[in-house]
Formats: C-alpha cells, structure tokens, sequence
C-alpha cells in the first residue's frame, strides 16, 4: 500500500513510434527520471511512467507502406524506445502503450462517458484544416504562409466531415483561475502566461474522426462509425495507467499526478484541453506541469531537412550513458532552448565531470587506500563543511524546482570546494607532521566524497553506484547527507569517468564564431517605443523573432517574404523591451548605403566560411564584432573565405564595398 503523505507521480508525455526516437525524446526521458530519482532520495514513494501513443493516421499509413500490420510495425518500434530507455538508465515504474486495451481502453472509454455525462461532448458538421505532420487541426492564425510552422514542408488539407467535439469553452474561464492561482502550476512563468493568454480566445475542440478517416483508434461508446480522436486517446494515459477504469484503489492512491513533464509544442494540449477534461469528468487535476524548451542542434530545431539532426544513440555509444546524461541536464536553462555540440559534450565531459568531480573522488579514495589502509577515523572541523552545506541546500532547491541546469551547477561547486579544500591542506605534506589531523582531512573529503554522490545521483546514477561501493556503502539517501561517516574502511579506488581524447588536428582547427543561418521573413510589425526599429519573425527552421535597425533602410513590403542571413547563436538581448532571439545581418558602405545579405536557399540553411568548424556554443555582439566581416564585389569574405551555402555565394544589396553589421 502506497503511503499518501510520501507518494510522488511523475509522467512524461506519451512518444509517438511512427520513427525511431530522437533527441528530445532523450531530453524528456531523462529529465523525468532525474525528477523521480531525487523524490526516491527524499523517501518519496515514486510511481514514474512512460509510454507510447499509438493510434492515429501516421503510424497506420507507415505501418501499410512498410507492408506490415499495424501492430508488427508498433511493436518493432516501441521496442527501439524502450532499448533507448535502458541504455540511458531510465527508472521508469510503469510503460504504457495506448493499444493495450485491457490497460487503456476501459479508462478512456470511461472518461469519454463522464464528459458525454457533463453534457461537453456534442456532434456537428466541421471544415477545418488538418496538418498530417501534427495529426491536429489548425486555425489561420497558426499557419504561416498556409503552412504549419512545425512541418513546414508539408500542405495543410482541408478537412469536412461531421465530428464529435468537447465543449472546451465552457471550461476557459474556471481553468484560467486555476493556473492563475497556481491550483494546477504551469512552470515556468512564461509558459504559464502563454497559455492564460492563449485560453482567453479558447474554443470546442474536435473530439472524434469518422473510421473512414482515421481506420486506427478507440471506438467512441455507442457509435460504431468514429473512434476517439487524440485528446480523449492519448492524454488519458496519465490516469489509466494508475488503474482510472480497470483498478479503483490503486487510482485513488496514485493519482493526482505531482508532475507532469513535456514540450513547450504541446502546451496548450495539457495545459488547457487535458485539465478541463478533467474538469469536465470529475476528476483531480493534476498538481504541476513542467514546460521544457526545445534541444537545438547549430542553433536550430533539429530536422532531417536541415541535417542537424542529433542520434541519441550515437551519442550514448559513443562518449556514455551518464556523459550523456550529465551534459543534456546541465546545458537545458529552466523552461529555454538549449543547445546540443559534440564540441561542448567532450569539453564537458574533461572540465566538469573528469577534471572536476571524478578526479576528486579518485584523489581522495586511491591516498586513503595509500596512506591510510583505506580507514579512515574522525574529521577536521572546517569551515568548508559549512560552505558546502549551503551549496547542499541550493541543490536541493534547485532540484525541487525542475531547474536541472543550476542542480549540476551547484554540485559542481560543492565539488570545487572539496578539491580546493583538499588542495589548501595539502595532506601529503601534513601526513609527515600530523598524520592524525591529515587523516582527519581525509574524513572531511570522504564525506565530501559520499555527500557528492547522493547528489549527483539523479544525474549520472552508474557513476553515483560505482562510486558508492568504493566507498563500501550502498543505497543511500538524501538523508545520509552529512559529515557523520567515521571509523569506516573505504574499498580500492579505481577511475570511473576517463577523459575524452581530442586528435591534434581537431585542436588545432580554427572556428568561426558566429553561426549564420538563411531565414526567410514571415512577418514585419514597428517596434512600439522606437521608430528606427521593426520587429521580424522568422522562419529559420524553426520561428524566430528579432529586431532590427533597418526601418530607415527597408519599407514592410520589401521585407516580406525575403530571405536573408543571421546570427543564430547570439546571446539573447532585449532591444527598446522586446526581445531579439539572434540578429540579421546588413552590409554598410561609407555613403552609409545598407543592404540586407541575401541568398536563394531554403529556410534553416547553414552558411558556410571555406572549411572552417563553425562554433555552436553562445556568443555575445563583441565577439561578433570581432570577426570583421567585409564586402568585397557584393560579397561576404572573412579572411579571403566567401561566405556561402551549398547552392550559391551570399550576397549583399545595394552594398558593393564595406562592412558587415
């Protein structure tokens, strides 16, 4: 029986098997069973679940194409996320899969009935626009030049047929008290004010498809003509799988959930369909939703079309379950984008986790192993002890706040004053002095040793084990955080984490600082408090905004539709209160004549300079600046290299001679 006081339920969204599983999918995984590792520490009574969302069109027109039936093809493929899911470590309680009818149906059918019940499920002819790539109707308003912004490759169908809708409007209102209140908690705040601004304008939403449409899902009850479209389908998984439908008691136990973890793509979908179904059938809402941000490859969303795509696998196979692990927690800032480079993986790897914690850990076992038999005694009453206290509880906060990023930086500082503690008291010189007060140091630093891998285990738990039984004590808690471990043998110290090795010719290469993109403008609007700025949107594989000096230069209408070049990886910055999310880049000559770079490639292009290794990682306008570009005959040169994509030089209008800015 499941203690109520200590149970914690945590979910990730559902994944969709039409492919294998891609980085993101990595992100999300892990970032839920680092929260469900802490809660174990802590003494909490975990249930973690994940699964696959398995109905829908996609997965039924692959599966036909790839000449198998539809549950050959969904079996091969779950079992490629749940080999993902091994390798990285995942501690995950219960995998649901949305075509498992004696775990899932009954529960969604059930909740389908309670809604019916309320009176919010309602049938009407509908005409609306249906992106594949989605599986989800659109409006207008969400297109960008009548193409979804996330498969912008794709057409956009319309759609006719009589369908069954959920009564979504009549929800909005309580709803929106509810997360203003932070009743149900949207983390961070400005996913939480995206979504109140959003339900301000909410209406009913499509509830069913007809199965000469969708031939793959739930049947809706009482209607042998529609199955269930997605919302009723899949967001139900967080409550069949804790038994709503098929095991009252152990429903009541589990559920509501502590925490729901997904993509800022799906927003809306848990945050304002999935509660007011909720609502609408009776049942707890759900206590917070942590909104994570996107992993970008060079700057950009990955994509196959952009070939900035990041294998998960690879990645493990390559530098290590907890490496990958450790870099996907420390470089994702609390709710934002963060960026994914092999470059800063390995650099990482060496600094943070070789250099720092695991060079500490083997220093201090392998000279108690050495000097001291391996024993160690008492400890030296230091004022480090009360430094790191405090990193302690940061790390904690940080940790109980889905701030993942500042839990590592925090470790990494407690780390850091374990190895200056050690380095200031140079014990191999004490041990000739004083050897009792050196062994007392050592007891200071094993315990430093052992406080480091509680908290580090959320991250990289193979390391937090291996570490452990050097230190030959096992399954410790948050509650063995202390300087209490005494009159204690450690086991042999042996190296863990090695250093990744970069070839000479890697180190030797040049970078080039700034990653330039093509993007096409979708949209120009004057900035509301300066008249010599405009506010852009863009679409550089993924939108972006930005805002730029050129009002004087460039009228809306020449704007629009153009594509131009700009810097994908600078730092973001608020110019006049909005901000800019990267910076166009213009050619000036000394008449003061501006012209826009410019090239005919697609949307999310990478320009390239000559053979030079184009740097990933954020840089600010100085650096920038630095570089110096120069146009020469129209063209973009840095250091005698034309700058240029696959199909065609860059170019640059109305400037013949001058520099880039």
């Amino acid at each position: 029986m499941i203690n109520l006081k200590k149970k914690f339920y945590v979910t990730t969204a559902i994944a969709y098997p039409n492919s294998k599983p891609h980085t993101g999918h990595a992100l999300e995984i892990v970032q839920a069973d680092i929260v469900a590792r802490f809660q174990r520490l802590l003494g909490k009574q975990v249930f973690f679940q994940t699964g696959t969302d398995e109905h829908g069109l996609k997965n039924w027109q692959t599966a036909k194409k790839e000449g198998k039936t539809i549950l050959d093809f969904l079996d091969a493929n779950v079992a490629v996320f749940k080999d993902l899911y091994k390798k990285l470590n995942i501690s995950y309680d219960n995998f649901l899969r949305t075509s498992d009818k004696k775990a899932h149906y009954l529960g969604v059918q059930k909740l389908w009935k309670a809604l019916d019940a309320s009176g919010d499920i309602y049938k009407k002819e509908y005409t609306g626009l249906y992106c594949s790539g989605c599986e989800s109707f659109k409006t207008e308003k969400e297109l960008v030049n009548g193409k979804c912004p996330n498969h912008p490759t794709k057409d956009i169908d319309e759609v006719q047929e009589e369908n069954y809708f959920f009564r979504l409007s009549k929800y909005k209102d309580i709803l929106s008290k509810k997360i203003e209140s932070d009743e149900y908690k949207v983390i961070p705040k400005i996913r939480k004010n995206e979504i109140l601004s959003w339900l301000d304008k909410a209406e009913d939403i499509s509830f069913s498809r007809p199965k000469t449409t969708l031939p793959w899902g739930i049947p809706v009850p009482n209607d042998e003509d529609h199955v269930m479209y997605v919302w009723c389908d899949a967001l139900s998984n967080y409550i069949t799988g804790p038994g709503y439908g098929t095991d009252d008691k152990k429903f009541k136990e589990i559920w509501p959930c502590d925490v729901h973890i997904i993509g800022k793509d799906i927003l809306r979908f848990h945050a304002a369909f999935w509660p007011a179904m909720l609502l609408s059938g009776k049942v707890p809402l759900p206590k917070q939703l942590f909104v994570h941000g996107f992993v970008l490859s060079q700057g950009a969303k990955m994509s196959k079309s952009t070939g900035n795509v990041i294998e998960p696998f690879d990645q493990i196979e390559k530098y290590g379950p907890d490496q990958f692990r450790f870099y996907i927690a420390e470089s994702m800032p609390l709710g934002d984008d963060g960026d994914y480079s092999e470059k800063l993986v390995v650099e990482r790897i060496n600094t943070e986790l070789v250099a720092n914690i695991s060079n500490f850990c083997y220093r201090v076992l392998s000279f108690t192993n050495k000097n001291f038999d391996s024993e160690i005694k008492d400890i030296d009453d230091d004022k480090v002890i009360e430094e790191i206290t405090k990193k302690i509880e940061e790390a904690k906060k940080a940790y109980e706040d889905y701030d993942f990023k500042k839990a590592v930086d925090e470790i990494l500082n407690v780390s850091s004053l374990g190895n200056k503690y050690f380095q200031d008291k140079e014990p191999w010189k004490l041990i000739n002095e004083d050897k009792d007060q050196a062994q007392k140091v050592l007891g200071t630093c094993v315990n430093i040793v052992k406080n480091l891998t509680i908290l580090i285990e959320p991250v990289i738990p193979n390391f937090s084990e291996e570490i452990q039984k050097q230190l030959n004590v096992q399954d410790l808690k948050w509650k063995d955080i202390n300087f209490e471990l005494k009159d204690h043998k450690i086991n042999q110290a042996e190296i863990i984490i090695k250093k990744v090795e970069v070839k000479a010719e890697e180190k030797r290469q040049e970078t080039f600082a700034a990653n330039l993109k093509v993007a096409q403008i979708k949209s120009v609007e004057d900035h509301p408090e300066a008249d010599k700025l405009y506010v852009l949107k863009v679409d550089v594989g993924e939108e972006r905004q930005l805002v730029a000096g050129i009002r004087e230069h460039y009228s809306k209408e020449e704007l629009i539709g153009k594509k131009i070049i700009i810097v994908t990886n600078l730092k973001k910055a608020k110019l006049r209160g909005i901000e800019s999310q990267g910076m166009l880049l213009a050619g000036e000559d000394n008449n003061k004549n501006v012209g826009l770079l410019t090239v005919d490639d697609k949307p999310g292009t990478q320009v390239k300079v000559g053979s030079l290794e184009v740097k990933e990682s954020q840089i600010r306008i100085e650096d920038f600046l630095d570089l110096k570009l120069k146009v020469k005959d129209g063209k973009v040169i840095y250091k005698d290299n034309v700058l240029k994509t696959d199909k065609e030089e860059i170019k640059v209008e109305k400037v013949s001679e001058g520099n880039v800015c």
